[in-house]
């Protein structure tokens, strides 16, 4: 129902509100029209969507038109009500009527096919966002799978290099025959490989260096000399050992030169293995000679003295099997040279170490105890034995070896006397007929000794019936004269001096 007590004021400000509502719903309709033919113009749209605003584009077109009667409709009844002619306004306002399925019926179509559209976007826009979604989420499976692929093909390559580079330096360490690992990278694995080949190398330099060297010098020493370096000498307690062929000089006579190399290649072949296998070192060759020596870390502790000793018996027994070849060595069926070989071992402290010049040096041992053995071999001459030893061999060496006390004396060139022995065994192996020999030389000392010669002849004449050709005997023997000749008088100590080498 209208109004009739509206003021000038209210009638003033209704007319400004309507006429902005016009022009507002004018510039909705314009605008929505707009928007409707630019998205009917969108091909990324599909044909239902299309079909649907080119309906809602018609339903506008007709609002449109219908807009502008309907703006007039109001402002005309809203004139007659400020003109105060209620019957004029209700009568115009009655066309407004018309307009009702326009603005009713119309505009709810447009409403409700606006949001099904609008759901169906929504729905075609959430279906590309998962599309999307499955579509980055595949891509970042097969991204993760490209690069654990290929991470897995670089730890494979690189763990395959590792463990190519354990299992070669393995094998350097069992001393096993190595190759250069490949370089397949040029990572820190790689230049580990790089390093461990040039280490390879090095080694191998060393290899050839001892295997040269080693047949000049026990390769033992080289390995401590390339090791520690060649400038070392050191004062050590250990044992010497020197031997000789006996008659050498009348076998050499004997045979070729050819010959006798083959004979001293068998020969010192044989004894050198003897030697390597009790920890021996071998010092030098002197002719037919051998020096050696026994020392730690090779003998441990005070074993050298024991390995010497047992070095030494082996070797006499490793000559007696060389010599049933001699006539196969030296080409001679009868009348093969004998080959019979006399040691003398002594131990003490001595230098041991390189020695010599500035251009020549040799790895050796120099001091008394050197002097000793070298004295000691010479005078089983004298005694018809073919191992002597000093005092403090035995003495080192005695659980492990049989032995007999031959004589208290001094060498040529020292004033110190030494008790001397002959190594007759290794311990629990001595015969029946040697141990009751060793007990009755022992009866001939304790009487030589108190210049009972009488006693001491006796004690021999029971010693030359075990052994009629034992040498020790022998040698008292003849001593014996000689101090009954001329005797030494009652201070004497029981040393015998020998003056000769």
């Amino acid at each position: 129902m209208l109004r009739s007590d509206f003021t000038p004021d209210e009638h003033k400000a209704a007319a400004a509100e309507i006429k902005a509502l016009a022009d507002e719903m004018r510039s909705t309709v314009t605008t929505s029209d707009a928007l409707v033919a630019k998205a009917i113009r969108d091909t990324s749209y599909d044909a239902d969507d299309r079909i649907a605003l080119a309906r809602i584009g018609g339903v506008l077109k007709y609002l449109e038109r219908s807009l502008e009667e309907f703006i007039t409709v109001g402002e005309t009844t809203l004139a007659a009500a400020q003109a105060g002619k209620r019957e004029e306004a209700r009568q115009t306002s009655l066309g407004f009527a018309r307009f009702a399925q326009a603005f009713g019926p119309d505009l709810s179509q447009i409403r409700h096919d606006l949001s099904d559209l609008t759901s169906r976007s929504t729905n075609t826009v959430l279906g590309r966002q998962r599309l999307n979604a499955y579509l980055s989420f595949a891509l970042f499976v097969a991204a993760c799978a490209l690069g654990l692929g290929i991470s897995a093909v670089g730890s494979t390559r690189v763990v395959a290099g590792l463990r190519q580079l354990v299992a070669s330096t393995r094998a350097v360490e069992v001393g096993g025959d190595v190759q250069p690992v490949s370089i397949r990278t040029r990572d820190e694995v790689g230049e580990l490989a790089q390093a461990f080949n040039r280490m390879l190398e090095e080694l191998r330099e060393r290899d050839r260096l001892k295997d040269t060297f080693g047949k000049f010098l026990d390769p033992r020493l080289v390995s401590r000399l390339i090791a520690s370096g060649a400038d070392q000498a050191e004062r050590r307690n250990l044992s010497i050992f020197f031997s000789d062929i006996k008659h050498f000089t009348g076998i050499s006579e004997q045979l070729t030169a050819g010959t006798i190399v083959n004979l001293l290649n068998e020969y010192f072949g044989t004894i050198a293995n003897v030697i390597h296998a009790n920890r021996g070192i071998i010092d030098k060759y002197i002719g037919d000679a051998v020096m050696a020596f026994w020392v730690a870390p090779f003998s441990a502790g005070d074993d050298h003295a024991r390995d010497a000793c047992c070095a030494a018996l082996a070797q006499q027994q490793a000559v007696a099997v060389l010599r049933s070849r001699l006539p196969e060595i030296t080409g001679m069926r009868r009348n093969a040279p004998e080959l019979v070989i006399r040691m003398g071992i002594a131990t003490g402290d001595a230098v041991v170490g390189t020695i010599g010049s500035e251009a020549a040096r040799s790895y050796t041992v120099i001091g008394d105890s050197v002097n000793l053995a070298s004295r000691l071999e010479g005078l089983n001459k004298v005694y018809g034995t073919l191992i002597l030893i000093s005092e403090e061999t035995y003495r080192l060496a005695q659980a492990d070896i049989e032995a007999r006390e031959l004589d208290f004396i001094t060498v040529a060139g020292k004033t110190e006397p030494v008790r001397i022995y002959e190594l007759m065994a290794p311990a629990g192996q001595l015969e029946p007929a040697q141990s009751e020999l060793r007990e009755k030389f022992a009866a001939v000392l304790v009487a030589y000794r108190k210049q009972d010669w009488d006693g001491a002849l006796a004690a021999i004449e029971e010693c030359l019936q075990i052994a009629p050709d034992d040498g020790p005997a022998q040698a008292l023997l003849q001593r014996i004269g000689l101090l009954r000749s001329d005797p030494p008088g009652p201070a004497w100590d029981g040393i015998w001096h020998h003056l000769k080498k």
